[in-house]
């Protein structure tokens, strides 16, 4: 048998201690648990001092973000914890059937998981790539990402946060910002790589290639790798990726419960 635990101050660090081994694999909870508690509520499943799983629930994201990572036999239990509806789900595909058991209306999709070292990196410089600082940087960014019609809307406050608290790589084409990639998580083992996005009216000439490069090389001069997350079927961003030297590590799924959201 196992118990259930709501993580606090008090048993935080056991959790910890079970997954530091495989920082890349758990990133999010290494990250969301001893970082930012405030936005962090997580349940993990102990059978005597290991931990069989967890389902975590991150609120500082446009919906709620959930990540369940356990065992099979954990896994009814731990996301009877989940929100009731309206958020983004993240696991290993082979808790789908627990997960379509419980949530039904949810859709699921594949994301390969792409990891890199710094002796499989090839990197792409260009005088037109530069890091994002400026509230003027954050201006150019919020413009580029109203074009998107697939993410909500944000106050442009979050942007200004960005370029200030994430390292962030934009390409200017006629001083205008028309591609960028970023890393949302940085820890001293692995960078999470995400946000890539290129305006429409300038893709497939490689300027997603040199952000994501640009932000890549940062990670690898600071960690130990960078890793990132792709829809299954997006051939062409798997093939930048791969150009700078990512390669599939794994999979995920992304259960979308009532957002209309994709990867």
């Amino acid at each position: 048998m196992f118990k259930v635990e709501k993580i606090d101050e008090g048993n935080k660090q056991r959790l910890v201690e079970c997954i530091k081994s495989d920082v890349i694999k758990h990133v999010f909870a290494f990250y969301d648990v001893q970082y930012d508690p405030e936005h962090t509520t997580t349940y993990a499943a102990f059978k005597k001092n290991r931990a069989m799983g967890y389902i975590l629930i991150y609120t500082a994201t446009d919906v709620p973000s959930v990540i369940l990572e356990c065992e099979e036999d954990a896994a009814e239990t731990l996301i009877a914890h989940a929100p009731e509806n309206h958020f983004i789900m993240h696991a290993i595909p082979n808790l789908l059937p627990v997960i379509k058991r419980n949530f039904p209306n949810a859709k699921d999709y594949i994301e390969d998981w792409m990891l890199i070292r710094k002796p499989e990196a090839s990197f792409y410089n260009s005088r037109l790539v530069k890091r994002l600082l400026t509230e003027e940087d954050a201006a150019m960014l919020a413009k580029l990402l109203l074009q998107r019609t697939d993410r909500p809307k944000r106050m442009m406050k979050k942007y200004i946060e960005w370029v200030t608290k994430m390292p962030i790589y934009g390409v200017f084409k006629k001083d205008m910002l028309v591609s960028y990639a970023g890393s949302f998580i940085q820890l001293p083992q692995v960078w999470m790589i995400g946000g890539v996005y290129t305006d429409p009216k300038h893709r497939n000439k490689g300027y997603a290639l040199l952000a994501t490069s640009a932000v890549t090389e940062e990670a690898l001069r600071q960690a130990e790798a960078a890793a990132l997350f792709v829809r299954s079927d997006n051939y062409p961003a798997i093939r930048v990726y791969e150009k700078i030297g990512y390669r599939k590590i794994g999979e995920k799924l992304w259960i979308d419960m009532g957002t209309g959201l994709r990867p």
